[in-house]
């Protein structure tokens, strides 16, 4: 393994992770216009609603899954290039920065930073709050 190779796996995923937040990022949109529908018709029913709350909930966890790959796979690149740094003559200066700037190694996890946490609970209030009160 070469840091060339560390370099394009990580960006092969987060293309991959780029391509997916852009259908995440439509079915957040389809989940607002789902809410709004739901919160201008005085008589959506139960099963409406709760298939609604399943969708947004279902995106929501699509969109911390989709960081967490992300943020996973930036760590584990930091690790193969730690590994590198070890082991062979040596890496470039961008890929200690790599290193420098994330948490090589560190174990998947869904749990978001406060930025992101604090984006998708807004989009759920939001989306929720449409489906479950009355207009």
């Amino acid at each position: 393994m070469s840091e060339m190779d560390v370099w394009n796996f990580m960006v092969s995923v987060r293309e991959a992770t780029g391509i997916n937040s852009i259908g995440i990022i439509l079915m957040i949109g389809l989940g607002f216009g789902i809410s709004t529908a739901i919160y201008n018709n005085a008589d959506a029913n139960l099963v409406a609603k709760i298939a609604a709350t399943v969708f947004v909930l279902c995106v929501a966890m699509g969109f911390l899954f989709n960081g967490a790959i992300a943020e996973w796979n930036i760590n584990q690149a930091a690790a193969g290039l730690v590994w590198l740094s070890e082991n062979t003559e040596g890496i470039s200066p961008g890929g200690q920065l790599i290193i420098e700037a994330n948490d090589p190694g560190a174990p998947f996890s869904m749990v978001p930073s406060l930025f992101p946490g604090l984006f998708i609970l807004s989009v759920l209030v939001m989306q929720l709050g449409g489906i479950w009160t009355k207009k």
